[in-house]
């Protein structure tokens, strides 16, 4: 009986033929597709469901074997940091692709050398071939379009083209006060205009309470635990309490971070202002935002409805200024900040000795040695009743002759002024008479160079002339007009104080608010010591008015009655 014996060689081959049967299973050809949401404005042709049905009938024309979809649809080409693409490279290192297929160079990415770096280096390494059909690109073969990077070079130029227009739009938007952003905790978008926002009032009213704790004196982690006590939600937690998606849901949905309410007590929204281009990115093909500077931005007045009345919110940001900054043995005091040295202008610092509390002017702590200033020593205690019993003082005095203090301190400005703001007024008009008979004497001199009366250098001379002195004129006329209309000013700065007042009707204790409601700083004089007693004097610059002098009670009653009579002879 014959029987064939099995060789090595028949043996090896049958083993290496099933082995390669079976890799040739594992392997796959990888088809790749990508549409970010600038491509989808190219039309329907490059959408992903005609981009696998292009791929899947090249594969299938040209043999390739076990297609494999890898799809990306709304990542951006200009970098490969996308899931499928991520997916589609492990795979290739596992051996298990040796083809890529993509419609064009621009669906694989485009950044020409990222691009040309897979497709002429690492591909070929691994032994991957890759093919763009619509470029006529195919590594495998030797009539592959030799100007692929050109064509890369311009895959690139378009995101970076679109990401410019795109730039300007949003400018455009931005300087006509559209919102280019999402609104503020405190804001809804207007959902018949989504580019404008509306007041969230229940939002609002916490936004209002934090300004207001601020003005009481409160720092921000004070405000922080007082919301977390009184379980008030976060922004975030707020969002999701509404239906409204958040990029971060918080476990904890009372916990404010001082960051959070220091970035609400610093935003120009609630005052109504639009804040634009508050950052940029690194370039086109960078995800990365960094803060623009504060003078290339871009501020809309009453742009939408204000939560913060303007004086409230400039007097937190003055408090923000001048932050209570404790001591080395933890104490802090209302009054830091607030304190101005008399003589050298520096600020007063507190410091804690033979347990009293004290102020000293800085620059003598600096420069002692030097005796560049002196000390301006003021213990604290002292400090505050001084200035309890002059807003004591002084609220009483607007109480009781509120006319006589409004009507005082108009007629001040104005006797301090009167004969300068009256100079002022006709230096404008002197100016605005010179400027009409300028634009008279350049049409003359027009005139007469166009009828030959008048050279071309003669002419230019005469007009640069004119021209150079109105400009300066005009600039005269912008800067007196300001300097008359501030009259104005001071006389609503007034009653904004007498606002303020009417808040109050007794004052028994110096607290923060107090503090921050009547006075903008305290200028402190050195110690003097006369007829064998220590004086040591203070100037209260009272808020919009600055330094008050505050009449005797025999004095204020007699303003009372010369105010009474003036009035009855005017109405006579």
């Amino acid at each position: 009986m014959w029987y064939t014996v099995p060789t090595l060689h028949n043996t090896v081959s049958a083993v290496g033929k099933e082995s390669f049967m079976k890799r040739q299973q594992e392997e796959f050809t990888a088809l790749y597709c990508r549409l970010s949401q600038d491509d989808g404005r190219e039309g329907e042709s490059n959408s992903i469901v005609n981009q696998k049905e292009y791929l899947m009938k090249y594969a299938k024309e040209h043999g390739f074997p076990n297609p494999k979809f890898y799809v990306d649809d709304g990542y951006t080409g200009t970098n490969f940091d996308r899931p499928s693409f991520k997916e589609m490279s492990s795979d290739i290192e596992k051996g298990f692709v040796k083809t890529v297929i993509v419609k064009d160079l621009s669906r694989f990415g485009r950044n020409y050398i990222e691009v040309g770096s897979y497709s002429e280096i690492i591909y070929p390494e691994a032994g991957v071939r890759f093919i763009a059909i619509m470029d006529n690109v195919d590594t495998g073969s030797l009539e592959s379009n030799e100007f692929a990077a050109f064509t890369n070079l311009f895959n690139e130029w378009y995101p970076k083209s679109t990401s410019k227009k795109v730039k300007e739009v949003k400018k455009a938007k931005g300087l006509a006060g559209e919102h280019l952003g999402a609104p503020p905790y405190g804001y809804l978008r207007n959902p018949d205009d989504k580019t404008r926002w509306l007041v969230d009032e229940e939002a609002a009213a916490v936004v209002r309470r934090i300004f207001s704790l601020c003005i009481q004196g409160k720092g921000v982690s004070a405000i922080a635990t007082a919301l977390w006590e009184d379980k008030v939600l976060t922004p975030s937690a707020y969002k999701v309490s509404k239906g409204i998606g958040v990029a971060k849901k918080s476990e904890h949905p009372y916990n404010w971070e001082t960051s959070m309410i220091a970035s609400i007590l610093e935003n120009v929204a609630y005052i109504g202002v639009t804040e634009s281009f508050k950052s940029t990115r690194l370039g086109f093909k960078s995800k990365k935002r960094i803060p623009t500077a504060k003078d290339r931005r871009t501020y809309i007045e009453d742009a939408h409805t204000p939560i913060i009345d303007r004086d409230m919110w400039e007097k937190v940001q003055m408090i923000r200024a001048n932050k209570r900054r404790p001591t080395k043995s933890g104490t802090t005091s209302i009054f830091s900040g607030l304190l101005y040295c008399a003589d050298c202008g520096a600020k007063l610092s507190l410091a804690t000795a033979n347990g009293y509390e004290h102020f000293r002017c800085s620059m003598y702590k600096r420069t002692s040695r030097a005796k560049e200033c002196t000390q301006h020593y003021i213990r604290e205690d002292a400090l505050k009743q001084l200035v309890l019993k002059q807003l004591q003082q002084f609220l009483s005095y607007l109480q009781q002759f509120e006319r006589v203090f409004i009507r005082q301190q108009i007629d001040a400005t104005l006797a301090e002024r009167r004969y300068e703001l009256s100079a002022k007024q006709k230096q404008i008009e002197k100016d605005e008479k010179r400027i009409k008979e300028l634009d008279r004497l350049f049409r003359k001199i027009y005139e007469d160079n166009v009828n030959g009366k008048l050279n071309d250098e003669r002419f230019y001379k005469l007009s640069d002339g004119y021209e150079a002195e109105q400009e300066q004129l005009k600039q005269e006329i912008e800067t007196l007009t300001a300097e008359v209309s501030e009259a104005d000013t001071e006389a609503t700065n007034v009653t904004k104080l007498i606002a303020v007042t009417k808040k109050y009707t007794r004052i028994d204790e110096l607290t923060p608010e107090v503090l921050n409601a009547f006075v903008d700083k305290i200028v402190v004089h050195e110690r003097e010591k006369k007829d064998g007693k220590r004086t040591q004097q203070i100037d209260i610059y009272y808020s919009y008015v600055g330094i008050v002098d505050i009449p005797t009670d025999a004095e204020m009653r007699q303003m009372e009655r010369e105010y009474t009579q003036r009035t009855k002879r005017q109405t006579a």
